[in-house]
């Protein structure tokens, strides 16, 4: 990935941070809160259900926390993918911002394009863009200056075939039999597990 990929995934995990912390402590609270009341009401019931069965009484208290612990660890959980949801549709949102910008753009997809190429076994490929990269770079030295970076012998050219993507391309060979996907979508499933890990681990570690 590139060091401008980085950096975008990077700054997002340290912004979640404080957010996710102080949802984290309020969750703690409420599990707490919950957990004394349902033990002070269990404790009223019981009294009232009979003074001298202690062991019902017991038993219907260890019910009404477990009970409220139970709920409490669903409503933790909800807000756990809830947040992880946010993160998702932040990167999202900082991807097509990080797209727009050409002056950082352009290098990552130059060395998209450069890796996909070397990729595929092929003296000849085709570079797919999507419809915005295409009618933005058709006329500039783009795969010249990918080729120049790479200082290969391969001749590639820009594929009218357009892909469905925020941004990078698809390399394929000339006869369209080898398929080399180097975008941005492709690279972050890629790191998927690993980033979940990673955030999970940053925003909810006991």
């Amino acid at each position: 990935m590139s060091s401008n990929l980085e950096k975008l995934v990077d700054d997002i995990i340290s912004e979640s941070k404080a957010k996710a912390e102080g949802i984290r402590r309020a969750a703690a609270g409420q599990v707490e809160e919950s957990i004394a009341r349902a033990r002070a009401e269990a404790v009223r019931e019981a009294d009232q259900i009979n003074r001298d069965g202690l062991i019902e009484s017991d038993a219907a208290r260890n019910r009404r926390v477990s009970q409220e612990k139970q709920k409490a660890r669903l409503a933790y959980l909800g807000e756990k993918n809830r947040v992880l949801r946010g993160i998702g549709e932040e990167v999202q949102k900082r991807l097509v911002e990080f797209c727009q910008d050409e002056s950082s753009y352009r290098p990552f997809l130059l060395k998209a394009i450069g890796q996909g190429i070397e990729a595929v076994p092929s003296e000849t490929v085709k570079v797919a863009l999507s419809e915005r990269d295409l009618g933005r770079f058709k006329r500039t030295k783009l795969l010249e200056d990918v080729l120049a970076t790479t200082q290969t012998s391969k001749k590639a050219t820009l594929s009218d075939d357009l892909i469905e993507t925020v941004g990078g391309a698809v390399v394929t060979s000339q006869d369209g039999k080898i398929r080399v996907d180097c975008t941005l979508e492709a690279k972050l499933e890629l790191m998927k597990p690993q980033l979940l890990a990673e955030i999970s681990k940053i925003l909810f570690a006991p």
